[in-house]
């Protein structure tokens, strides 16, 4: 997994009805925190936006590569 966006959750950047799209965390889902950011990560799959909180954020090597050095 590789990021590839991270900005200050914003519902436009996810899919309408989902639990991203209404500022639920699901980085590390179930999650009972709001989401702080909205993360574009790319994977074989292809890539995809999540949303995180800001504890998940901190704590995820992918989407805090600098605090992992």
């Amino acid at each position: 997994m590789e990021l590839r966006k991270k900005h200050p959750w914003a519902a436009d950047h996810h899919r309408i009805g989902t639990a991203s799209a209404r500022g639920e965390c699901t980085w590390a889902a179930p999650c009972a925190r709001p989401a702080a950011w909205s993360v574009l990560v790319g994977s074989a799959g292809g890539d995809s936006w999540w949303a995180a909180c800001a504890a998940h954020a901190t704590a995820s090597a992918v989407l805090s590569p600098d605090a992992a050095n």
